[in-house]
């Protein structure tokens, strides 16, 4: 029997209820399952003594440190990019030992992994979470040195194709996201399903988000407001009192909405459900807005808040709750994908997503409602075109399927957003595309793991005096280091640009950069370089808890 290709992927833990968590835990699930494969996950927001990990069947390094470990939280906690696995991503991979890394995050969530002393010992292959257009410059440098590149959607594929032409190795399948039809599907009698749950017949457009920045909150509240003052306006009493919003999302968010304040300002706060999920005995209901912890109904415990990330609902559980939907909304000013969106069309609930993005794709595909798009927008942070919808639009399209479309009309529409859903997006059909890929590169060309590395750090380490700073980085990088690729990294070009204009911003301002913080930031590597070396040959031995749960 072959080897088998060794896997190992740095991701939100599988057993969570993120984007991110259900992706990897299909992927990963499939792959654990082949006789190809051999997988491994650095679980980010999981630790050791996690009850969660214990039986998965793969390789777990958990990510986060234990709470009760003062020493490891300080040091978790210096850099907000150790949440993402900085600090325990190289010791990792030197114990797993890798053929293949992939990553299929955002930007600054992977971007460590580019400057990786062990780059030669794997190929690298990511998926950027391509949510909008233009890419920033700084990314564009490390897609370059990707070894393959896996495109998200059509739309990802347009955007690193026009940005980056022949630079990168842009795959040519899209993975796409996915479902399992069985586990998001129809219930056989949606209304009595509502009524059930509601006590009444109701009217319920949903949308799943989570409760921050870039999900438009405030404008899907303010949207529904006024498709309930036309209601009234024109008439439909009966529509109008059955009528209600339910929001899926977490609360209270550190940089999410003040959902309370929007409520009150739309004057909505009667017409809109969210889940209520208890932490105790994992009941979970629909009800109308309250602050803080509550007593749940069903094991007594002051347990029961909004789902989050940490404690999620279970799949049955949000299939029920999709199954309450008669309509589903994607609000935001951008996604990579939009996962909600297919979920809820697997259950046979009509679409309307915004008309750019990932979402102008999915909801062609969907053969769902296009909001038009009011306006773009350049957002400072990531220097790319974000959009407002029209929210004028999404209350006509609200109208057209509630009061103008017949109840036939809305069923048959049902049934063809299912069939569309589960033709185009299954899992299966991703992990397809994922094996395509990883058997595409060539691993013959990987440094081996348990051989010298053939270029060791020089031994002499004089250097040229009156070199100019993009000089000295490259003579030390190319002729001290020895790690040539190193110098096309966004690492090495920020240095070069702040090093020959002079001049840096931190947190704490704008600062003057000298010759000896150049110094210092080469030094810095090439003790990096030493510690890596030295790790990769003692990490099979190391007695560290998490290493060996």
């Amino acid at each position: 029997m072959s080897k088998k290709i060794r896997i190992f992927i740095a991701n939100d833990a599988s057993h969570l209820g993120t984007g991110y968590g259900v992706y990897g835990k299909e992927i990963l699930t499939r792959l654990s399952n082949s006789d190809e494969f051999e997988v491994a996950e650095l679980a980010c927001y999981a630790h050791e003594k996690d009850e969660r990990i214990k039986n998965t069947q793969w390789k777990i390094y958990p990510n986060a440190p234990l709470p009760s470990n003062e020493q490891e939280t300080k040091a978790y906690n210096s850099a907000p990019i150790h949440q993402f696995g900085q600090w325990r991503f190289n010791t990792a991979i030197a114990h797993f030992k890798p053929d293949i890394v992939f990553d299929i995050r955002d930007y600054w969530m992977y971007s460590y992994q580019e400057v990786s002393f062990y780059q030669p010992y794997f190929k690298w292959i990511v998926m950027p979470t391509v949510d909008s257009a233009p890419q920033k410059l700084e990314w564009l440098d490390t897609f370059a040195n990707m070894d393959l590149i896996v495109p998200y959607t059509e739309w990802a594929y347009n955007v690193l194709k026009s940005q980056c032409g022949s630079s990168i190795n842009l795959f040519d399948q899209i993975a796409n996201a996915g479902v399992n039809p069985k586990e998001f599907a129809p219930i056989n009698n949606k209304k009595e399903h509502q009524k059930n749950t509601f006590g009444k017949e109701v009217s319920i457009t949903g949308a799943i988000m989570r409760n921050q920045k870039r999900k438009l909150f405030p404008d899907l509240l303010q949207s529904y407001r006024k498709y309930l003052d036309r209601l009234i306006k024109e008439g439909k009493k009966d529509l109008y009192e059955k009528s209600y919003l339910y929001l899926h999302t977490s609360y209270p968010e550190a940089n999410g909405w003040e959902l309370a304040d929007l409520l009150l300002e739309n004057n909505i706060v009667d017409k809109v459900y969210f889940t209520y999920h208890c932490n105790n005995c994992k009941h979970a209901e629909p009800q109308k807005f309250a602050h803080g912890v509550g007593r749940c109904p069903n094991c007594g415990k002051i347990s029961m808040m909004m789902p989050n990330a940490s404690h999620p609902v279970s799949t049955e559980i949000l299939n029920s709750i999709y199954n309450l939907f008669d309509f589903y909304v994607q609000y935001a000013i951008c996604e990579g994908f939009g996962m909600p969106q297919v979920e809820a069309a697997s259950c046979g609930i009509p679409i309307a997503s915004v008309e750019y993005s990932a979402m102008t794709e999915i909801v062609k595909n969907l053969d769902g409602y296009a909001i038009p798009v009011k306006r773009l927008f350049r957002e400072m942070e990531t220097t790319a075109n974000r959009a407002y919808p029209d929210n004028d639009a999404l209350v006509g399209i609200l109208w057209d399927f509630f009061v103008v479309a017949s109840e036939e009309e809305r069923k048959n529409r049902s049934q063809k957003t299912r069939e569309l859903c589960t033709e185009k997006y299954t899992w299966d059909n991703v992990y397809n595309v994922w094996v395509n890929a990883f058997r595409s590169v060539d691993l013959s060309t990987n440094l081996s793991w348990d051989k010298p590395n053939p270029n060791p750090i020089s031994d002499n380490l004089q250097v040229p005096n009156n070199l100019q700073p993009a000089e000295l980085i490259d003579y030390i990088i190319i002729n001290i280091l020895r790690e040539p690729y190193l110098l096309n990294t966004a690492l090495i070009r920020n240095m070069k640009k702040k090093f020959s204009i002079g001049v840096t911003v931190g947190p704490k301002g704008v600062s003057v950069v000298k010759a000896p913080d150049i110094i210092k930031e080469l030094e810095m590597l090439i003790n990096n370089k030493k510690l890596s070396e030295d790790l990769r040959l003692k990490a099979p031995t190391l007695e560290l808890g998490w290493l060996n749960v």
